[in-house]
């Protein structure tokens, strides 16, 4: 359990730069501990984008991230619900390939 709020910092501070990077298109980050929610919105707009999150995920599983399909309103969060004994360098890395996926279809 430590490891996982240890983690869940990291984690959620990753999420949050990411959201200050990507305003446009992330619309919010919700979650505690090691489970996340990223709802993934219309450019400059409140509304779901589905499509989005949808190809944002299949990104990141064509670089090496499982993930799960989007789910929520929309079909426009991605849920993020890594393993308990994930390592602070792990959790960096999924960050950095959930960055890459945003940056390339944004």
């Amino acid at each position: 359990m430590e490891n996982a709020a240890r983690q869940g910092e990291v984690l959620h501070a990753g999420l949050a730069a990411l959201q200050a990077e990507f305003p446009q298109v992330i619309g919010s980050v919700q979650g505690r501990g090691l489970v996340a929610g990223v709802h993934v919105t219309r450019p400059g707009s409140e509304e779901p984008d589905g499509d989005l999150a949808f190809r944002v995920v299949e990104r990141c599983m064509e670089k090496g991230l499982l993930m799960f399909s989007p789910v929520g309103f929309g079909g426009a969060t991605v849920k993020i619900a890594p393993p308990l004994c994930i390592t602070t360098e792990a959790v960096q890395e999924g960050i950095s390939v959930l960055r890459e996926a945003f940056a390339e279809l944004t």
